[in-house]
């Protein structure tokens, strides 16, 4: 304990930031770690970082809301409109029936979705638009507008009322991008006095033609949708324990679509995207999160044997069996059900299946719940709740 002579200058004002801390220097991926950097005011004194299970305030979810177009197709469809042949084999390994699909109207572009979910999260969780602190968004595909301006947050910010509030956007990372946005929302909530209430929202509508990834060898089979959630500091439940992150600078072009924008600006019809189908099939998934799972678990004190289930991103059966095997059997099954009624969501997977789960009445309060993503090999992801 700091005596009265030797108190920090700045002890409520600790700064908050992503640093790289490898294992192994030599490596070329890094671990992203939030720290705490404490301001003293005699510099030899030492004191270990802490990590962001150490909030100084808990933060919770207040409510969760999804957005999904009413029309969907069924998978036999669109791969017959992509041209791809759908063989039983295939079909077996994505285990998706239909997704979600926008029928054109200007009300389901990805904005208006994200616009609608934050609106329902707001008026679920009986937040005033104007008691919003920050608007965070997690939205994964193209959007509207090129940078440099353009973030759907902004637009989100304006039309659901949020005036008081700043914006910040995250991209790439596939499904892990929202608990990218979790973990460093939930710091700035618990950290920030000036703080106490944030928005998340995504919006995500697949390009034309592109919505089986990779057609040689199919993936996953992608919907649209938008989803939103409103944390708060001091929240009574669910309360965001500890998130891990993980990223290989290698894998940054293991999915993506060439040249994007720049290469065909007025003709969404021409983007296409691309999977290394090779590097994704080598990255080792689900050790990779469980070996991420151990550590966050022992950071904070809880054995695997406490937590309730695990929820994870709804790419295919296939991917869905690889994480029973590496949690155990734990992943719930609302995961299979959201996966072959909606198929892949991008950064409303987790919204959508969080929301399920506690709507099935399967998990108690003061349960423990993970969210695992690999991010497509580029940024993997586990984040604890405690119910």
């Amino acid at each position: 304990m700091l005596s009265q002579q030797r108190k920090p200058t700045m002890a409520n004002s600790g700064i908050l930031f992503p640093i790289a801390c490898p294992e192994n220097p030599d490596q070329a991926a890094a671990k992203l770690c939030t720290r705490k950097v404490l301001h003293v005011d005699n510099a030899s004194l030492q004191y270990p970082c802490a990590p962001i299970n150490l909030m100084k305030e808990p933060v919770g979810i207040l409510a969760t809301a999804c957005h999904l177009p009413a029309h969907k197709c069924t998978v036999k469809e669109l791969f017959q409109e992509e041209g791809i042949n759908l063989s039983s084999d295939v079909a077996a390994r994505l285990g998706i029936e239909q997704v979600p699909i926008r029928n054109g109207q200007a009300s389901e572009t990805a904005s208006n979705m994200a616009v609608a979910a934050g609106r329902e999260a707001l008026q679920r969780a009986k937040v005033d638009p104007m008691q919003v602190d920050v608007v965070v968004e997690y939205s994964i595909m193209p959007q509207e507008y090129l940078v440099p301006v353009w973030n759907m947050s902004n637009k989100v910010q304006a039309e659901v009322g949020a005036t008081k509030s700043f914006v910040v956007g995250f991209s790439g990372g596939g499904s892990s991008n929202f608990m990218v946005a979790l973990s460093a929302t939930a710091a700035m909530l618990s950290e920030n006095d000036s703080m106490k209430t944030a928005l998340l929202v995504t919006g995500d509508a697949t390009i034309p033609g592109n919505r089986v990834l990779n057609p040689a060898d199919p993936v996953t089979v992608m919907g649209d949708g938008a989803s939103a959630v409103v944390l708060q500091r001091g929240a009574p439940g669910s309360v965001v324990i500890d998130t891990e992150l993980w990223s290989d600078g290698n894998n940054h072009d293991i999915c993506y679509i060439p040249g994007g924008s720049l290469i065909h600006p007025d003709d969404i019809n021409l983007y296409r995207m691309q999977l290394d189908k090779v590097r994704y099939d080598a990255f080792p998934k689900g050790e990779t999160l469980r070996r991420m799972t151990d550590k966050l678990l022992e950071r904070a004190g809880i054995k695997f044997s406490d937590v309730a289930c695990v929820l994870c991103s709804n790419i295919s059966s296939q991917d869905e069996a690889a994480m029973q095997q590496a949690f155990e059997g734990k992943v719930s099954p609302v995961c299979a059900s959201n996966r072959e009624s909606h198929g892949h969501l991008q950064g409303t997977d987790f919204p959508l299946n969080y929301l399920s789960l506690i709507e099935s009445g399967s998990v108690k309060q003061g349960d423990y719940v993970l969210g695992v993503s690999h991010g497509m090999g580029a940024t993997a992801a586990v984040s604890l709740l405690r119910c």
